[in-house]
């Protein structure tokens, strides 16, 4: 497999993506039928991936947000509320950072930045959220016209996922799959309602 085939899945065009509302619902709203289409499609190379197997694309920044969305995202589709959706989290936060120490993600379209940076905004470490706000805000301040809003909402879930980290130390909504006690004060925020982002 080529990361070619992982881009123009996720991505399609990437050059007109607020005009794709199929591409919205595959990142935003998909679950069990996109989670069936990426396993049966992507679970060998997830694991690849996961082994390092694809260590030869990272030369390139495609290839290099190929490796995360394999790893960070499609993931989580495969392994929805199991421990393994977060499997990968730390090789693909390393590689993110990888990729941000030589710029790579400055070659990169807009929106396909806004996935390099999703390993930022899973880590449950408070200074990996903070890079994310900022990373996420630059993207607001360089969007285009009419690209404003899906920017926006980029940077909303960032700012959610930090404020949980921010106030917990970790997401909670990982503790039952992780196999970790949940304290009173996190029982209750779940319990109202707080974000489980599709897990």
């Amino acid at each position: 497999m080529d990361y070619i085939e992982v881009l123009d899945f996720w991505f399609g065009d990437a050059d007109a993506p607020q005009s794709d509302d199929e591409r919205q619902s595959l990142w935003f709203r998909g679950k069990g039928e996109t989670d069936s289409i990426i396993r049966e499609r992507f679970l060998p190379y997830v694991s690849m991936a996961g082994e390092g197997r694809f260590a030869q694309w990272l030369d390139s920044p495609e290839g290099s947000l190929a490796n995360i969305i394999l790893l960070d995202q499609f993931s989580r589709n495969i392994y929805r509320g199991l421990s393994a959706a977060f499997r990968y989290d730390e090789f693909a936060l390393a590689l993110c950072k990888r990729g941000l120490a030589s710029a790579q993600d400055e070659q990169l379209p807009l929106i396909q930045r806004a996935f390099f940076y999703m390993p930022l905004q899973h880590s449950e470490h408070l200074e990996d959220q903070e890079e994310a706000l900022f990373r996420y805000s630059q993207l607001c301040e360089s969007a285009g016209p009419g690209l404003e809003g899906m920017f926006e909402h980029f940077y909303r879930h960032a700012r959610i996922h930090h404020d949980i980290v921010k106030r917990f130390g970790r997401f909670p909504h990982r503790n039952a799959s992780l196999g970790r006690l949940s304290t009173e004060d996190e029982i209750q925020w779940l319990a109202d309602g707080g974000a489980r982002f599709g897990q």
